[in-house]
This record gives C-alpha cells, structure tokens and sequence, in this order.
C-alpha cells in the first residue's frame, strides 16, 4: 500500500500539468485575443461554472463515501446510476444555455456573444456527463491511470484550443474546438468506465440505491448551490456593471486560483477516499494526525508560494500577461491571500464524517457573507471590492469550518493545527523573498529576471529550511522516492 502522501503525489502531478497548462493558455490568449474577446471567453467560462455547479448534483464527491460503503458487487449499479444522473444534468445543462443564450448574454452586458454561448454550451453538457470519472479512479485506488487522464487530457485541450487561433479562424474557432474537446474526454471517460474498468454491468438493476445517494449528494448540491450563487453575485456584478475588457482585468488578476487548488485538492480527495472506515471504526485519534500532517505538508507549499507571489506580483502579472493588464496586479495581490487557506482541508472533514449537510449550513453562512460583503464594498469602492468580499469570505468560511471541525473530531486546535511548523515555514518564506527582491536585474529580459528571482527565492528557502527543521526525515524520503520516479537515479 502506497503511503497517502504517494497517493496524493500522483494527484498532484496530474494538478500540476493542468495548471501549467492552466497558466500558458491565458498567457498565449491575451496575446492572440482582444481585451472584448478574452472577457467574453472569461463569461463563458462563468456560466460554465454556474451549470456544473447546478447539475452535478454533488454526485462525483458522493462515489468516495459510497465505493468504500457499499459491497464491490453494488459498485457497477453505483456507477451505472452516477453516470445516468449526469447525463441527464448534462443534457439540461446544454438545453438550458442554448434557449437562454440571448438573455444570458444580455445580463452579462455582452449580447454580441449569444450565438457562440449557445454553440458552447455543448460543451458544458459533455463536460457535466463526464465529471464522475475520476472519482471513480481515486475511489478504487488507480491513481496512476487517473494522472494519465488528466495530464492527456490536458495537452489535448492546450493542442485544441490554440490551433483556431493559429490558423486564423479566431474566436469562433475556439468556442469549436472547446466543444470538440468536450466530446473527446466524454467519449473516452465512459468507454474506459464501462469497458475497460474490468467490472460486470449485469443485473446492476437488482443493485439500485438511487435515493441513498441522493440523499448523500443533495446536502453537497445544496452547497455548492449556496456558494455558485454567492461567487456569482459577486462576478455577476462586475460583469453586468462593467465592459467585457474590464472584466477580462478582473479574470487575469484572479489567476492565483487555478494554482491554489493543485495540492489540496489532491489531499482533500485522498482523505475522501481513505479516511471514512477510518470514522467509522471510531479512530478519531489517528484522523487528527493525518489532517495536521497533510496540513504541515501542504504549508511546505503553500506558504512560501504565497510569499514569493506576493513579493513579486508586479512583475509575475506584467511579464506573463503584458503591460496592458498591469491594472490587474492590484486584483492578483487581493487574490493571493486565499493561498495560505489552501493549506487547510477543513471542508473535506465532514465529508468524511457523512455529515455533508454541515457544509450546506457553512456555505449557507458563507454566501450571506458574500452578498451582504460583495454589495457593500462594490457599492463603496468600487471594481476592486469583488476581490476584497471574495477573500473576506473564503476567511469567514473557514473559521466556521474549523469550529465544525474541531467538534467532529474531538479535539483542539493546537493537535489539529501544526502552529510553530507553519510559522517556521512562514518565517523561512519571508527571508527568501528578501533574498530575491534585493537581487539586480541580470537580463534585459524581465522573464529572466522573474525565473532568476524565482530559483533564487527557492533555494534560500530550502538551505534554510534544512537547516532549520522545516523538513522531517520523512518529507526527504518522500521527495527521493518522487525524484527516483522522475530522474533517472536510485531512490538512496
């Protein structure tokens, strides 16, 4: 049995090829697109956002608690079910957003974009009917396949995306390829689930348990209902209160997200998959140890990203969106602050408890933040009140989640939380960054200059980090075993 941090590593992996994919896409297509057009990408990518969250009913988080609840001859009935709800929110997804195009884009202050909205919202229905692959995969322990999905599938979304546009067919020509490759992962999640995941689909019919998933999911769907319905009354505002343009400066400094989800949401996902035999035998000791372990790890990266973004985020911005989006650095340094929040998988723990409807009441909590936080500050300061009232919240929303939390689990804070680890993190992170913001410019080139300050900050960070405890015998070990996976050299 791989060690959880193994099993995340390969989660991490996959993570790490889409966010650098996540990273060049928007680099190459502020290059190739108008200021109107990227927003108008940017929106779609918003009511993308709004239907998955409507339609996937919560359905690809529920197949962790249910493949580990329920006997292995009730497993092919488990993904016969998941995948025929999705399908079917799919197909609404599509109809939905194609009869609502016009009005959809008129609300976003953009109705130029409704023919495309309507072609592109065949996408949002494969993409939808296809979510609860993956699951499936780190369900049953394939995490080697599941990288190999997400990383293919990635390069062929980068190859898709930008071949229109270097072959001249513009905007439309994305919105295209965005759908062929819809149908492409569609296609290919579904035959592997139900020819090559090696089960039998016969008589899943006698299997059915329909309404203990959805009793399981709806907390989950009612959730993430709450907060699409928060995060897009805060978009929304811009969107509708602003051009397209300056919506597409609000989208390029909110690039940290991508980015903050790499690592934890590999953990998270882990946990979900191992720890609830461990809640249902009654080890509540031993679950304590691993979500402060797998925040202590997570510190290791998030925060010293964080202070290294923070230090140079006039120049990240500039140099890989050009000069025409240096109003965005201001949005991307607000933005930045959700990455020390990302070390923490709260949410995640009543997950693993069966508890989902605890998070619909944090998020319900949550959203009323948002609104009230998102109106206020829109209203009083203007386009940068977004980003404040987004992070305010995600605050707000994981105070709650640790109160949760510590009740779940029977404990406090101080076993929960590894505090003078992440401090230590914390204080290593702010010398290296002094180290690389007093460094002179070696290149007349700032993308030199970036990576110079960059490997620079890295490796101060991680000469005083040995020499200061930062890393435990068992973080070494791990990373040899990842390097000798990589590298041509023995894991000594």
């Amino acid at each position: 049995m791989k060690s959880l941090s193994d099993r995340a590593g390969f989660l991490v992996t996959a993570n790490i090829a889409k966010f650098a994919i996540g990273i060049v896409m928007p680099m190459i297509l502020v290059r190739l697109l108008s200021h109107s057009d990227y927003g108008s990408y940017q929106q779609m990518v918003l009511v993308s956002y709004v239907a998955l969250t409507l339609l996937t009913f919560g359905l690809p988080t529920s197949v962790y608690y249910f493949n580990s609840h329920v006997g292995r001859e009730r497993v092919p009935a488990l993904i016969v079910q998941t995948t025929v709800l999705l399908v079917i929110g799919g197909t609404l997804a599509s109809a939905a957003i194609y009869f609502g195009a016009a009005p959809l884009a008129r609300m976003l202050n953009n109705p130029g974009m409704t023919r495309l909205l309507a072609i592109y919202g065949l996408s949002v229905g494969f993409v939808i009917a296809s979510e609860q692959s993956l699951s499936f995969l780190i369900a049953q322990n394939r995490y080697g396949l599941a990288v190999l999905f997400e990383v293919g599938e990635a390069l062929l979304r980068l190859i898709l995306l930008l071949a229109p546009l270097w072959l001249g067919f513009g905007f439309p020509g994305l919105v295209v390829s965005i759908v062929i490759y819809s149908m492409v992962r569609f296609a290919s999640r579904t035959a592997y689930l139900f020819l090559g995941s090696g089960l039998k689909f016969g008589g899943v019919g006698h299997h059915w348990f329909v309404g203990r998933q959805l009793a399981y999911s709806a907390p989950i769907a009612v959730m993430a209902l709450v907060t699409m319905m928060g995060s897009t009354f805060n978009r929304g505002i811009l969107a509708a209160s602003f051009t397209p343009a300056e919506y597409a400066v609000y989208a390029v400094g909110n690039v940290v997200l991508p980015f903050a989800t790499i690592f934890q949401q590999a953990v998270a996902n882990v946990l979900r998959a191992e720890l609830p035999a461990l809640v249902r035998d009654g080890h509540l000791l031993e679950v304590v140890r691993i979500v402060r372990e797998s925040v202590r790890k997570l510190s290791i990266i998030m925060l010293p990203s964080f202070v290294f973004l923070l230090a140079h985020s006039f120049e990240f911005i500039t140099v890989l969106f050009t000069n025409s989006y240096a109003e965005s650095v201001r949005v991307f340094r607000i933005c930045v602050w959700e990455l020390p929040l990302d070390m923490l998988i709260l949410s995640a723990v009543p997950q693993i408890c069966g508890k989902t409807r605890v998070n619909m009441y944090v998020n319900i909590a949550a959203t009323v933040f948002l609104i009230g936080s998102s109106y206020g500050l829109i209203k009083g300061i203007g386009f940068y009140g977004a980003p404040l009232a987004g992070i305010a919240t995600q605050y707000f929303t994981v105070a709650l989640y640790l109160i949760v939390v510590l009740r779940l689990l029977q404990t406090s804070v101080w076993r929960l939380l590894p505090f003078p680890q992440m401090l230590r993190v914390l204080a290593v992170s702010a010398a290296a960054a002094v180290v690389s913001r007093l460094l002179p410019s070696v290149s007349s080139h700032r993308l030199v200059d970036l990576i110079v300050a960059a490997a620079v900050y890295g490796a101060v960070f991680f000469a005083i980090g040995a020499l200061s405890g930062v890393f435990t015998g068992d973080d070494r070990r791990l990373a040899r075993r990842w390097l000798a996976k990589v590298l041509p050299i023995g894991a000594q």
